[in-house]
This record gives structure tokens, C-alpha cells and sequence, in this order.
């Protein structure tokens, strides 16, 4: 008789329970948030990591300062990540949340997991946001940290809050079964990357790894002879048109652990995964650095900042191996259409997008970064083939046509549009990244640009796009 009271009354004894649980473990939380033991032993180790965390990004973005505890000066200004600016009572606040909700455990813990992850990148991300505009802009700090930053973490909570509570007692997993599938291919890559990054370590400093490095630079030699004269004498190889040191420091690549990071996320038996690794380490090792020697000293004439192969060649080799998995992903997951004919249909575009990239990149080069960098002094720094940063679009359209027209449940105008909409859209995030490159005055680190430009197309393709049907495909 009670319930059906408070539920004439628009009152439902479940959510006036959870009101109430929540309210309770709300008014513990803000008490545990003010202990100083709580501020001693989780606030405080949690801010100076915060504070090292966003030192380490001001370094990959090219933004000089100086770190102590938690404090950081950057061009004469002084920020302190204080106890209040690491986000731990609004994770608390959402935890209360959740944890007072009607769903399992299981599910509550998925929710608590979603949450902290959330709380701590928007919070790197406004504490490294406001130390960049606020110290190059005065007169900034009060709307980035009251303003933005808070609106920002309030925004973000409350999405994480919603997205968790849409799949709370539906009788499956909080996450759907794609995302469990993403969550766990990332995982295992991130594994892959880890376990690839000790090993590659220890064969490179070991005995085996110095006789590959030597074995790498006589081939390297010997194919070299066959297209001009060549003589090698230890590391030095000599070629008619220049002379060049080859030191063992440049006979590692990442880009070899995030090819060899993909063998965990294959679909095979561990047996399998780990039985192919080990056949494909050493000959992945030897003719990627053979190849990379060889073109990097044939273009050495112009030194080394201007030797596209020196500087391209990894991104190029990734470019590669991310096109072959779109021939996977569309015949071996989708099983849409044969490898054979995905495969062919591959490289037939791949001259005509690079004619279109080239194109594009002549109109930039020309064009588009002349007027963007006209209004900065530093504006030839774009053009250093180490930063990247000037061949983006080349890079973007390229991928992006050889991915939208080699789509096979798309009929031709639907491929055509998407190439247009989605090499318009890249480009325009070339022009905001160099604008805000020249107006922060930054200098990201090279393979921080190198990645996203690898990347990017193949992310938005892959997670987005791909998974578009089209209703006129026959």
C-alpha cells in the first residue's frame, strides 16, 4: 500500500533509495576528501605525479619549463597543481554515484573503472591546457581553470555517468560486444607492445643483435653495388656519390615493435601467435634495416634532414602494413569479399591516390602553408622533415582514398563522396594543427607528429567510417 502511495505521489521507493544511499556515501566521501591522512597518502602522491605526467607531455609538445614537486614554471609563470586541481572528490562524487545505483557489482565496478580513467585524462588534459594558454596568454587562468577546466571535468563525469547507466540491467555486459571486442584487442596489443619492447631491447644490446647490426650493414653494401659502385670498409660504406657511417644506433626502429605488438592481436591459438612471432622477428629486423640503409644512404646526397628515407622510411613501412590490414579486415573479419580480389583492387588505386596526394601536397606547399605561416617567424620550421608536419595532407590523402575507394559494401558515389567529405575534413585538421602549432608557438616532439599522421586516417576509417552501410550498395 506504501509503494503504491509514493508511486501515485511520483515517488518510486528503488530511486528513493538510491537517493538516499547515494547522499550518505556522498556526505563519507566529501569526509574522507578532508582526512589528511587521505590528502598525505593518496591526494598528495596523486598531484605530484600529475604534476610529472603533465611535464612529461610539455615535453613531447616542445614547451620548455622547469619542475619542482608540484610545481611547474613555464615561460616565467608559476603553476602549482594543487590538492583541489586533481579531480579526487568529483571521482569520489561519481563513485557515490554508481556505487549507490541498482546494478551488479560486475557492472558497478565497470563503471568505476570507466569513471577513474576519465577523471584522470580530463584532468591531464585541463591541467596541461590551462599551463599553455595561461602562459602565453595573460589574463587567461581564471576562465581556463573556474570556467573551462571545471565545465570540462563536470561534462566528462556526468557523459561517463549516462554512457554506464544506458546498460545497467539489460541482462548483458555494461559494454557492447564491439567495444568488448576493441577493449580487448587494445589490451592485447598494448601487451604486444610491452612484451616487444623488452625483447627488441635485449636483442639489440645483446651478441646476436651487433652480429645482425654488421650483417645488416654488408648486405646493405652488396645491394648498393648492384646499382653503383660500392666498397665497404667495417661500418663505412662508400658509394660514388657519398660516403657514409653506418653506427649501430641507427639500426633500431620503433616502428618494429608496433609491427611485432600485431602478432597478439592475430586470430590464432597463443601456440600460433607466439610460434609465428619468432619465425617473422628476425627477418622483419633484418629487411626493414636493409631496406631503410640502403634507401637512406642512395638519398644521403641533400644530409640527413633532408633525406626523405631517413626520415619516412618507418612511416611509410606502417602505411603499408595498415593497408594490408584493411585487405584483412574487409576478406579474413568482414569475409565481404575474396583476399584475391581486395588485394587487386588495392593496388589498382594505389597510383591514382598518389597522384591525388601529390597534387594536394604541391597545393599546400604552394599555397596553403606560405599564407598560414606568413604571420610567424618560426614558419620554416614546418618544413622539417624530421617534424613531419609539412607532408600530413600528402600522407592523409593517400590513406584515406586508398581506404574509402577500396571499400566493398559502398557503391561508387558513396566512395567518391566520402573521399571528398573525408580528405576535406583531414585537411582542415592539418590547417587548425599548424595554426595552433605557430599560435602556442609548440614544438612537438617528431614521433608524437609522425604518429598522428600515421594514424589518423586509419583510426577514423576503421572505427567510424567502415562500419557505415550503404542501403543503394547492390
Amino acid at each position: 500500500m506504501r509503494n503504491k502511495t509514493l508511486k501515485k505521489s511520483g515517488f518510486d521507493s528503488a530511486a528513493l533509495g538510491w537517493l538516499v544511499r547515494f547522499w550518505a556515501l556522498a556526505a563519507f566521501f566529501y569526509w574522507l576528501d578532508h582526512t589528511s591522512w587521505f590528502k598525505v597518502w593518496v591526494v598528495a602522491p596523486y598531484a605530484r605525479l600529475s604534476a610529472s605526467v603533465t611535464a612529461h607531455l610539455l615535453t613531447l609538445l616542445g614547451v620548455g619549463f622547469e619542475i619542482q614537486g608540484t610545481s611547474l614554471t613555464v615561460s616565467g609563470k608559476l603553476f602549482v597543481v594543487a590538492d583541489s586541481c586533481t579531480g579526487s572528490f568529483v571521482f569520489l562524487l561519481l563513485a557515490a554515484v554508481i556505487i549507490a545505483f541498482p546494478a551488479s557489482w560486475k557492472e558497478k565496478l565497470i563503471g568505476l573503472a570507466a569513471g577513474l580513467l576519465t577523471v584522470v585524462f580530463l584532468n591531464l588534459f585541463r591541467t596541461l591546457m590551462i599551463v599553455i594558454l595561461a602562459s602565453r596568454f595573460s589574463g587567461s587562468f581564471w576562465g581556463l581553470h573556474i570556467i573551462v577546466g571545471q565545465a570540462l571535468i563536470i561534462a566528462g563525469t556526468l557523459g561517463v555517468f549516462v554512457w554506464w547507466a544506458q546498460g545497467v540491467g539489460q541482462g548483458h555486459s555494461v559494454l557492447p560486444i564491439n567495444s568488448r571486442r576493441m577493449f580487448r584487442g587494445a589490451a592485447l596489443y598494448v601487451l604486444g607492445f610491452l612484451f616487444s619492447y623488452g625483447l627488441y631491447t635485449l636483442f639489440l644490446n645483446s651478441p646476436a643483435g651487433s652480429w645482425f647490426k654488421d650483417l645488416v650493414i654488408r648486405h646493405a653494401a652488396v645491394v648498393l653495388g648492384l646499382f653503383t659502385e660500392t666498397t665497404q670498409q667495417g661500418q663505412v660504406i662508400n658509394t660514388a656519390r657519398n660516403s657514409i657511417r653506418v653506427i649501430h644506433n641507427c639500426l633500431s626502429s620503433p616502428v618494429l615493435v608496433l609491427l611485432l605488438a600485431a602478432f597478439f592481436i592475430l586470430p590464432l591459438s597463443w601456440p600460433r601467435r607466439l610460434l609465428l612471432y619468432g619465425v617473422c622477428f628476425f627477418p622483419l629486423y633484418y629487411f626493414y634495416h636493409v631496406g631503410r640503409t640502403v634507401a637512406a644512404i642512395w638519398f644521403m646526397a641533400g644530409g640527413r634532414d633532408a633525406n626523405f628515407a631517413y626520415n619516412f622510411f618507418g612511416q611509410v613501412a606502417l602505411v603499408k602494413a595498415l593497408l594490408l590490414f584493411s585487405v584483412y579486415y574487409w576478406a579474413g573479419q568482414r569475409k565481404v569479399v575474396s583476399i584475391g580480389r581486395q588485394l587487386v583492387l588495392l593496388l589498382l588505386w594505389l597510383i591514382p591516390a598518389a597522384a591525388i596526394a601529390l597534387l594536394v601536397n604541391w597545393l599546400w606547399q604552394n599555397f596553403g602553408l606560405p599564407f598560414l605561416t606568413s604571420f610567424s617567424a618560426v614558419s620554416e620550421e614546418l618544413y622539417d622533415p624530421g617534424r613531419i608536419v609539412s607532408l600530413m595532407p600528402l600522407f592523409y590523402t593517400f590513406a584515406w582514398m586508398v581506404l574509402v575507394m577500396t571499400t566493398p559494401l559502398w557503391s561508387w558515389k558513396r566512395r567518391g563522396g566520402w573521399v571528398l567529405a573525408g580528405g576535406l575534413g583531414l585537411n582542415l585538421f592539418f590547417a587548425l594543427l599548424v595554426i595552433v602549432l605557430l599560435a602556442l608557438g609548440l614544438a612537438p616532439h617528431p614521433w608524437l607528429i609522425k604518429s598522428i599522421n600515421v594514424a589518423l586516417p586509419f583510426v577514423v576509417y576503421f572505427g567510424i567510417v567502415s562500419r557505415i552501410p550503404d542501403p543503394t550498395y547492390s
